[in-house]
């Protein structure tokens, strides 16, 4: 605030002394004729920022608190399918991994019976398979009957078909047909692992009902916001809104409203809402905290002006306007609503007019001064 304060005398102290130069400069003689307007330097136009008279919704916007949470459509739990002591975890929170990545192994009994299980199948299956193609030689060689053959055929499909189903479970556990008792965690799906529930020794039991990873794409977001029940009328599905939070105090991300729960919750009094935002930047975090201005849907139009741009002086509202190249003029307005970041222009201003925004009171104290 010093420093503000400081920066705000000595820019005024700028502006004072540049018009009191114009001022020194020899004047010809003669009745003095006052500026209507004030022409700046480019040096000073530097301290200066201008925006336009616009028009926008007039419905009155309103703020809610909010949070990032994760876009369910683009999140996957990764749960253990089998129980297990955890041997290795080649991830950590907030990595980003592929598609297929090895995200941590499990050294399981259930695996070891699998293989075990699979091992006898393939075994059988062998035998069988040799046993028929001996039955066939031989009843092509008239030394079996048909019966014989229908017997050996269905032994080897039976045992055929048991080794199939074996080393599809094999596979599903995703391990081999060896003796590494291991079963392999993979991710299947690109994005952050936004949740690690599982450390390397973690005994994993064959009812745990928890996931072991969570992972996201965090391409997209959603935001919860609660509106309170004074509010709920106000607010429609496709309402636009401006979500501002903590660690990006000035940057808007805009949205829209995506879904109104039906649901109000009886201790808070509120009703939640979900905005869906782009975070292709990835700046928004689960957990972020968040406020949410919603503007509701309105078919009339209001003329405002930047909040900043709005002087007070002698119990009058003006702006200084700009009217040519670095050259601007004090006017009076006259104010009627205020939004936002916007009040209401009821006289004084029109569309597209260019207004100072930032610096206005140095402004307007530099053309006082003329």
């Amino acid at each position: 605030m010093k420093n503000i304060f400081l920066f705000s005398i000595l820019l005024a102290a700028f502006f004072m002394t540049s018009c009191k130069k114009k001022n020194d400069v020899a004047q010809p003689v003669g009745p003095a004729v006052k500026r209507s307007t004030l022409l700046l330097t480019e040096q000073q136009m530097n301290y200066v920022k201008l925006d336009s008279v616009r028009v926008i919704p007039s419905a009155e916007q309103f703020a809610a608190v909010g949070e990032v949470s994760f876009a369910e459509d683009n999140l996957v739990h990764v749960f253990p399918i089998v129980s297990g002591k955890v041997e290795t975890v080649d991830v950590s929170l907030g990595d980003y991994v592929q598609r297929g990545k090895l995200l941590a192994t499990l050294l399981s009994t259930d695996i070891s019976q699998y293989q075990k299980d699979y091992s006898i199948a393939k075994s059988n299956f062998e035998v069988e398979e040799k046993n028929f193609t001996r039955t066939q030689e031989l009843y092509k060689s008239g030394m079996l009957s048909d019966k014989d053959l229908a017997q050996g055929r269905s032994s080897y499909n039976n045992a055929k078909a048991e080794y199939e189903e074996k080393k599809q479970i094999l596979n599903l556990y995703g391990s081999s047909d060896g003796q590494d008792a291991i079963f392999r965690v993979y991710a299947n799906l690109a994005g952050y692992i936004v949740e690690r529930n599982i450390a390397t020794g973690t005994q994993i039991r064959s009812d745990n009902s928890a996931s072991i990873f969570t992972i996201s794409d965090l391409k997209t977001v959603w935001i919860w916001a609660n509106v309170h029940e004074g509010d709920i009328s106000k607010v429609h599905e496709g309402d636009e809104v401006i979500v501002r939070t903590i660690a990006f105090p000035d940057k808007d991300f805009k949205g829209a409203i995506s879904k109104i729960n039906n649901v109000l919750d009886p201790a808070s009094r509120v009703v939640r809402v979900r905005i869906v935002l782009n975070n292709l930047d990835g700046l928004l975090k689960p957990e972020m905290f968040a406020t949410v201005l919603i503007t509701p849907k309105s078919k009339e139009k209001v003329v405002v002006v930047n909040n900043n741009s709005i002087i007070l002086e002698n119990n009058q509202y003006y702006v200084m306007m700009e009217v040519g190249n670095r050259e601007f003029k004090k006017v009076q307005i006259r104010t009627g609503r205020v939004f936002h970041r916007y009040t209401e222009i009821k006289e004084g201003l029109r569309v597209a007019d260019r207004v100072v925004s930032e610096g206005s009171l140095f402004v307007l104290t530099a053309y006082n001064q003329l």
